[in-house]
């Protein structure tokens, strides 16, 4: 028995070390991301091979995401140009991949659900630390670039960075109203100065996208929890906080004034029609291509490889030049590039896990939906590497911890 318990230590430890290269690799590095991911599952193929008794009861669920991943390859059916619909398809390859890994893994990933929920949120706030310290030394200089349509330097992307910020501001906050120590090091109070620090921090990145998405699911997480728990005051303060926090924020925060100030001059220079080489602009005229894509090419889209020559063809007809930009949103993206039949597979993809699991949601599990969900109208979420590693790992953890709730009474 004590060999027994030794080697499943070892191997929850092995399944450790590589989900923290993976949350890791989400918020800094691509290799390491990759590592992650070909580390798990690398260790669930051997697990799988070495287990003899394979229950196979919610694999279908575990299998959902991949989906997107079919419907990616049936667009190459209406692609001209196959070598980037192959990019976009190794791209999806994980939406495989990862729903066998975790799903070969799930007793043990299940068991440290909580942990990994708030070792990501430590991680975030670790680098956003270093973030922050950056900016502090740079204060001068990062708010005049700001000001002019830049962004404060992230390890990352800084729309993805800030996306992630607000996911682990989420969990914090809701680990912290849930009463629950659900991790090693802190209690309550710790995860309220975590929660404190994540906000106001997101505020002086000052991404329209990552507030968004926090405040965004904040409402739409608080009320179907406070509601559900019957605490109607709670509801009415967080809707309270929800209309004064960014009140305030706007004219005390120098870097959210340097960008509002921002965008509503861009805004100006898209109306005069002169906001060809501004950031919001050019979101607004990407918007307006895919839309144009979509209504020449409703039913199957006009096929994911050939995305870029229709977007180029298109900036070339309205704008007398090519940008370097999909449709800043993913469902107009999905639209667009697989019609209205791949729109529908997309959708299918992303909420039936939230349809099966329904009676067994946690504000984590839904948090996560509302954060993909809401992100995904103002960027490509489901096409990018980060966000399609962090999403999927969410995504995979959650089904696996509320399966153990769901599988016995299937």
């Amino acid at each position: 028995m004590p060999s027994i318990t030794n080697k499943e230590t070892d191997f929850t430890r092995l399944i450790d070390f590589w989900v923290l290269l993976y949350l890791i690799g989400i918020i800094c590095s691509k290799a390491l991301l990759a590592v992650g991911m070909v580390g798990l599952s690398g260790t669930a193929l051997w697990h799988w091979l070495s287990n003899k008794n394979h229950d196979r009861r919610g694999l279908a669920i575990f299998l959902i995401p991949s989906i997107i991943l079919v419907i990616t390859l049936l667009s190459g059916l209406n692609s001209d140009n196959k070598t980037l619909w192959l990019e976009f398809v190794l791209k999806k390859l994980p939406f495989l991949v990862l729903p066998l890994a975790f799903f070969s893994l799930k007793d043990y990933l299940a068991k440290r659900y909580y942990d990994y929920l708030v070792g990501f949120v430590f991680l975030i706030v670790t680098v956003s630390l270093g973030v922050l310290g950056n900016y502090i030394m740079n204060f001068e200089d990062l708010n005049q670039a700001i000001g002019k349509g830049k962004s404060i330097t992230t390890p990352i992307d800084h729309t993805e960075f800030s996306i992630f910020v607000a996911f682990a501001a989420c969990v914090s906050l809701f680990v912290y109203i849930e009463q629950k120590k659900v991790f090693r090091i802190g209690t309550r109070a710790t995860q309220l100065l975590v929660s404190i620090f994540l906000i106001l921090f997101l505020h002086i990145l000052a991404v329209r996208s990552g507030l968004a998405v926090f405040y965004g699911t904040i409402f739409l997480v608080g009320t179907y929890h406070f509601i559900k728990q019957k605490k109607y005051t709670a509801l009415a303060g967080l809707i309270a906080a929800i209309v004064l926090v960014p009140m305030i924020a706007i004219n005390t925060i120098p870097s959210l004034k340097k960008k509002i100030s921002y965008v509503n001059w861009d805004l100006r220079q898209y109306k005069l029609g002169e906001g060809l080489n501004y950031s919001d602009s050019e979101r607004l005229y990407s918007l307006k291509i895919g839309l144009d894509i979509f209504n020449d090419n409703k039913i199957a889209g006009i096929g994911i490889g050939d995305m870029r020559a229709g977007c180029d063809a298109r900036y070339q007809e309205y704008l007398g030049k090519s940008l370097p930009h999909y449709p800043h949103n993913q469902y107009l993206f999905a639209l667009a590039a697989m019609g209205i039949l791949g729109f529908l597979c997309y959708m299918t993809a992303l909420i039936w896990p939230l349809i099966a699991l329904r009676r067994y949601l946690d504000p984590y599990f839904l948090c996560l939906h509302s954060v993909v969900l809401i992100s995904a109208l103002a960027e490509n979420t489901i096409e990018r590497t980060y966000s399609i590693g962090f999403y999927l790992f969410f995504l995979l953890l959650g089904i696996a911890f509320l399966c153990r709730q769901w599988e016995p009474q299937k």
